[in-house]
Order: structure tokens, then C-alpha cells, then sequence
């Protein structure tokens, strides 16, 4: 997932939206309950969920517990004064209810705040394709360079690294929408440039976006001719966007295995950066 791109939902990303949203059903639940004029220390009840969530939400299922136990014993102290009056006998089906509620909530959620978490940690594990163009990402990258440099030494064959490099600061005075409009037609235009046993490759840092194909069978000077071509289409495109560029601003390389087998493996050195910066919770590409 591409940190360009906020729609992108890592587990933080969802955490904080399920923290908002969830915040906000607690208190318009309370605040239509003090409208209606409902006992006040019920009402407190309601807002005494709201710790127990958060609590869950950080820190799991301990931390709904603990948080439960702490609202349950708020609650009864709440309640203390009208026990006093009249007995405890009318209150203990009341304070044993809301336990159950409070610690339910904060076991269950804890649960399910627990798997939300495993779920999107696995699929940044898996993902490879980027968010902004549909191509694939940074991790695809350097798995299956790997996997090619494997199947050149094993059967003597070759394949060629092409990247050319857009600076970020080319696209910044577009909106939003046309930028991310702008990329995915970019992303196209490579697809369309590779023929269907190459795969292209989109990812990108605060400087640049680095457009990556992969040729198997391509030696140096078709992936020298490749880059140039995909390079001029690029920039003329920005030109139709309205982007003034300068041919020169838009990087090109292009590497060749075997032969750059230093190159490629810094490029694969510097992709791998680029995926721990779109994931940073998972584990880095191999």
C-alpha cells in the first residue's frame, strides 16, 4: 500500500477510523438518552463504554478487561448513594447486568479489535499491488527480480531492469483528483508499453514516483530503447495534464542480468526501502 495514496487502509489507518466512528455512535447514543430524560447515572453508563472501546481498540482484550473492571466499579459507585436509601437487594440485578454488559464488550471487541488486526497485518504480508495506478508494488519488485535472477543462473537466460523516475513535485500543483487521475493513466501507459510476459511496476517516496518494468529475454539495448520510449511518452503526457516538465527532470535506467548484477541488486536494495515504507508493520520483501 502506497503511503501516497491515503485511501490505502493499514491497521493504524483502520484503528483511528473505527476509534471515530465508533466514539461518535457512544456519544449521539448518550446525548439521545439525555434528551429523553433518562436517569442520569444510566446515561453516565452509556459514556462509561467509552473507555471500555478505547481500551480494547490499544490494547485488546486486556485492556477492555481492565477497563471494564474499572467502569463496573464506577458504575456501582454511582449507585451507592441509592443503595444506601433503599437497599441493595432492588440494585444487584441493575449493577450484575451492567458488569456483564461492560465486561462483554470489552472481551468481544478485544477479540474482534485482535483479528482486524491480524487480518490487514496479513495482507500487507501479501500485498503487491499499488494502490495508486494498479500495478504491481515495491514488494513484487524484489520478490520477482529474486525470482529471475534465480531462473538466469539456473538456465542461462536474461532479463533486463527498466525504471524510469517522475519527481513528486511535478504533480503537486494539481488537485487531488487529477493527480491521482494522473498517476493511474501514467500506470496505464506503462501497462500498455510491456508486452504480457513483462510486468510493470509502480512505487513511490517523498521525491519521486519510480515506474519499473521487468523484460525477461530483453537484453541492455532493447531495455535502453524501452526506458527511452516510455520516458518521452510520460512526459509528453504530463505536457497534455497541463505538467511542465523538462525532459531532463524525468530520470531513466535501465540494467541487465547478467552483466549489472551490481545495479540490479542496489535497485532491488532501494525498492526494498520503498516497501518497508509502504508497509512498515509487515516483514520486509525477501
Amino acid at each position: 500500500m502506497s503511503t501516497t495514496d491515503p485511501s490505502g487502509i493499514s491497521y493504524p489507518r483502520a484503528r483511528q477510523l473505527i476509534l471515530i466512528a465508533g466514539l461518535l455512535v457512544l456519544a449521539i447514543t448518550a446525548a439521545v438518552m439525555y434528551v429523553r430524560r433518562v436517569d442520569p447515572v444510566e446515561v453516565v453508563a452509556i459514556l462509561l463504554f467509552i473507555p471500555i472501546f478505547v481500551a480494547f481498540i490499544l490494547k485488546g482484550v486486556q485492556g477492555g478487561l481492565l477497563a471494564a473492571l474499572v467502569a463496573t466499579l464506577a458504575y456501582a459507585a454511582l449507585r451507592y448513594p441509592a443503595i444506601q436509601l433503599v437497599g441493595g437487594d432492588r440494585f444487584t440485578g441493575l449493577l450484575i447486568s451492567r458488569g456483564i454488559a461492560f465486561f462483554a464488550f470489552g472481551a468481544i471487541g478485544g477479540l474482534a479489535s485482535h483479528q482486524l488486526q491480524s487480518s490487514l497485518t496479513k495482507l500487507d504480508l501479501f500485498d503487491q499491488i499499488d494502490d495508486n495506478t494498479g500495478l504491481f508494488n515495491a514488494r513484487f519488485f524484489v520478490d520477482n527480480t529474486g525470482l529471475e535472477i534465480s531462473r538466469s543462473e539456473r538456465y542461462r537466460t536474461l532479463f533486463s531492469v527498466t525504471v524510469v523516475d517522475v519527481p513528486v513535485s511535478a504533480l503537486e500543483n494539481l488537485d487531488r483528483r487529477t493527480r491521482t487521475r494522473t498517476l493511474k493513466e501514467m500506470g496505464q501507459l506503462l501497462k500498455d508499453s510491456i508486452r504480457s510476459v513483462d510486468r510493470a511496476v509502480h512505487a513511490a517516496d517523498q521525491t519521486r514516483h519510480r515506474f519499473a518494468a521487468i523484460l525477461p529475454e530483453t537484453g541492455r539495448d532493447g531495455g535502453r530503447v524501452f526506458v527511452s520510449r516510455l520516458a518521452e511518452q510520460m512526459v509528453e503526457h504530463l505536457r497534455r495534464k497541463g505538467v511542465t516538465i523538462a525532459a531532463e527532470a524525468v530520470g531513466q535506467e535501465v540494467a541487465s542480468f547478467p552483466g549489472d548484477d551490481a545495479y540490479i541488486a542496489q535497485l532491488r536494495e532501494e525498492f526494498t526501502a520503498l516497501n518497508a515504507v509502504e508497509h512498515p508493520d509487515a516483514a520486509p520483501a525477501t
